[in-house]
């Protein structure tokens, strides 16, 4: 197979640069009828990927770069034509979907630089064979098959929120999670409160409507405290309620809560709830307030 040229852009040494948003853990996770999913919960920190002709060939983590290796090899691609910088705001092993947007980063940026179009989709599936991955690259929200990266439902664009993002500690492994034995009886468990969950946020999103997104994302959260437990999660819910939060999410296979609050709300607010969490949950670690946003690639 003849392996194709870079594109006129990126011969020219005109950059080309990708952003994919992270996540805050997900809005609901669960497993309905035996498809396992996820809805997806976007924020706005990034996974950036550049590539430009200077000179320098950059180490990419190793995920991406098996990523990234897989991609060129589907297209018939030279992959040592690339350099490729990959930047990123987003936490390892923490629930914020960084191998995801680093995953969907750098082959959206090689697509472009060969001057192939190519579908969230497809990634999906490149994504899917590295690892479980999240949608945080589809557009908008989207009910996703994080086992085999298939896009089961677009929701449509979500709401404005803030999320105040706190971090329970350590480090979880998401290919070691999901191979663990006991977790089709847990899901099969819990299936009841995920799909109370799931209509509250499909429900949420349709409407632009953040308390039917912040209950149906509170339910799935004390839903799988028993895969995963959150130990001031019931605390930190109770305060969230307080300081008029709309409700709380969670990374399901990671270690960070969120709380959700309406766009509206006031800094006083926000620090109340910060100040709080502190003061209940000692060692809960206070990490940033981000917002929810639509999904999807963003190119510059």
């Amino acid at each position: 197979m003849e392996l194709l040229r870079l594109s006129e852009k990126t011969e020219n040494h005109v950059p080309v640069t990708v952003k994919v948003p992270g996540s805050c853990g997900e809005l609901v996770q669960g497993v309905i009828d035996g498809e396992p999913f996820l809805i997806t919960c976007p924020i706005n920190m990034f996974s950036t990927a550049i590539i430009i002709d200077n000179g320098v060939k950059n180490v990419l983590k190793s995920k991406a770069s098996k990523a990234l290796k897989i991609f060129c090899t589907e297209f018939g691609l030279d992959a040592e034509l690339l350099n490729v910088k990959l930047q990123t705001q987003l936490i390892k092993s923490k629930g914020m979907s960084s191998s995801s947007a680093d995953i969907a980063a750098v082959c959206k940026a090689a697509a472009i630089a060969f001057g192939i179009d190519i579908t969230a989709e497809k990634i999906a599936q490149i994504a899917a064979r590295v690892e479980p991955t999240d949608g945080v690259f589809c557009d908008g929200i989207v009910k996703f098959n994080h086992i085999t990266g298939e896009v089961l439902q677009y929701l449509g664009t979500p709401p404005p929120l803030k999320i105040l993002v706190f971090d329970c500690g350590g480090s979880v492994d998401t290919i070691v999670f999901n191979q663990r034995g006991e977790l089709p009886y847990l899901n099969e468990k819990k299936e009841e409160q995920v799909k109370q969950a799931l209509e509250l946020v499909e429900y949420g999103v349709k409407y632009k409507n953040a308390a039917a997104i912040g209950k149906g994302a509170t339910i799935s959260a004390l839903a799988n405290q028993d895969i995963l437990c959150k130990e001031d999660l019931e605390v930190i819910i109770d305060i969230a309620e307080k300081c008029n939060a709309v409700g709380v999410n969670i990374a399901h296979s990671g270690t960070l809560i969120g709380v959700l609050f309406s766009i509206t709300v006031s800094e006083n607010k926000l620090l109340e709830c910060v100040h709080a969490v502190h003061e209940m949950c000692p060692y809960m670690r206070y990490l940033f307030t981000a917002e929810l946003i639509a999904g999807g690639f963003f190119t510059v």
